[in-house]
């Protein structure tokens, strides 16, 4: 019988302990916590063999550092005349007319053009009080160019 001493070995074992119990108890802890144990997943990954003499490493890293063309329309209530009270400005250059912010569109496409990209991004920012006949204008102008990638900024 497990766990009892016979009178010959209480000198050597002066303490008995009931083995039965502690077993019980340790393969109770090891079901817990293999039942408990999660594998980490290793979602999205595969096994793949790529050419490693073309592809992206292959060809050196061209550093793109184009800004995104963004026209701003400008209310000024004080303005004497109508056609003044709208400012028009391509990012940090003031537009006079019609010609020049054309002439500055067709520039920015043909930077865009060297770096043979074709989606020009055009960010159309105006203030609530600029009146829809001249952003309806801007638009105009920009599709007369051959921007199609036309945005709105979102409110301030």
């Amino acid at each position: 019988m497990a766990g009892a001493s016979t009178p010959g070995e209480a000198s050597d074992n002066p303490v008995a302990i009931n083995i039965t119990a502690l077993v019980d108890i340790i393969f109770c802890l090891c079901i817990f916590f293999f039942c408990s144990f999660h594998f980490r997943q290793l979602e999205g990954k595969f096994e793949s063999w790529l050419p490693k003499d073309r592809g992206v490493n292959a060809t050196p890293v061209v550093k793109i550092d184009l800004e995104d063309i963004r026209i701003f329309l400008k209310y000024n209530a004080n303005a004497a005349d109508t056609t003044e009270a709208v400012r028009r400005q391509v990012m940090s250059t003031p537009v006079t007319s019609d010609k020049h912010l054309v002439d500055l569109l067709q520039g920015a496409v043909a930077n865009y053009k060297k770096l043979q990209l074709d989606d020009v991004p055009v960010i159309i920012d105006a203030e609530p009080l600029v009146p829809w006949k001249e952003v309806v204008n801007v638009l105009s102008l920009c599709r007369g160019v051959g921007l199609k990638k036309l945005q709105f900024s979102g409110p301030k």
